[in-house]
């Protein structure tokens, strides 16, 4: 049992918390569904420390229902460069609960990511929401694990399109990108779906 059950990761932008709408609005279902109370984390109100002023850093807030914990730590996004697919059956990780051993077993540490496919369909990786490029559309599964605030955001701008995929279909696609609160989408993280950047 974790003293913490959840978790929450924000990206920090010189001084500023970035997409603190989505966040708050994360940790509030959290709130609601997981405690069955109402938010008693209000993230504007954490002070960021000077020395994450500057630059990109990340904030990692592990909480419970009465008391949290706050860190902060410098970060370099994550390069992927390859993705192999792993196939698990109802795994539910419709929060960001800190108990993370299903997902990590899934993981071989000799992939950069993974591309879970779960019940069928294609979800996430272990670290974020996954999209795909088709005829200069961005698509991603609507089978996601967990709505990461970055998709979220890019939903809202109508950037990306919720669809149905299979294992089988994402060949019909021409890129993957991985975003999360940490690696917003960038069209130079994208890498090229072939048999070499996608390992069955």
């Amino acid at each position: 049992m974790y003293q913490y059950p959840l978790f929450e990761t924000l990206a920090v932008i010189n001084g500023e918390f970035n997409h603190l709408y989505y966040h708050q609005q994360r940790v509030n279902n959290a709130f609601l569904h997981y405690f069955q109370s109402e938010c008693r984390l209000d993230l504007a109100n954490i002070d960021i420390p000077d020395e994450f002023k500057q630059g990109f850093s990340r904030c990692r807030i592990d909480y419970n229902q009465e008391n949290y914990k706050i860190n902060f730590y410098p970060y370099t996004p994550k390069k992927i460069t390859q993705f192999k697919l792993v196939y698990t059956q109802n795994l539910d990780y419709q929060f960001k609960y800190s108990d993370r051993k299903r997902l990590d077993l899934l993981k071989n540490k000799q992939n950069d990511e993974i591309i879970i496919i779960n019940n069928g369909l294609v979800s996430d990786c272990t670290i974020g929401n996954l999209l795909f490029l088709k005829n200069d559309k961005w698509y991603s599964s609507h089978h996601y694990l967990l709505k990461g605030t970055q998709l979220n955001y890019l939903l809202d701008l109508g950037e990306v399109s919720l669809t149905k995929i299979t294992a089988d279909d994402i060949w019909a696609y021409e890129k993957i990108m991985m975003v999360n609160a940490l690696n917003p989408f960038d069209l130079e993280r994208a890498i090229t779906i072939n048999s070499s950047t996608i390992l069955k």
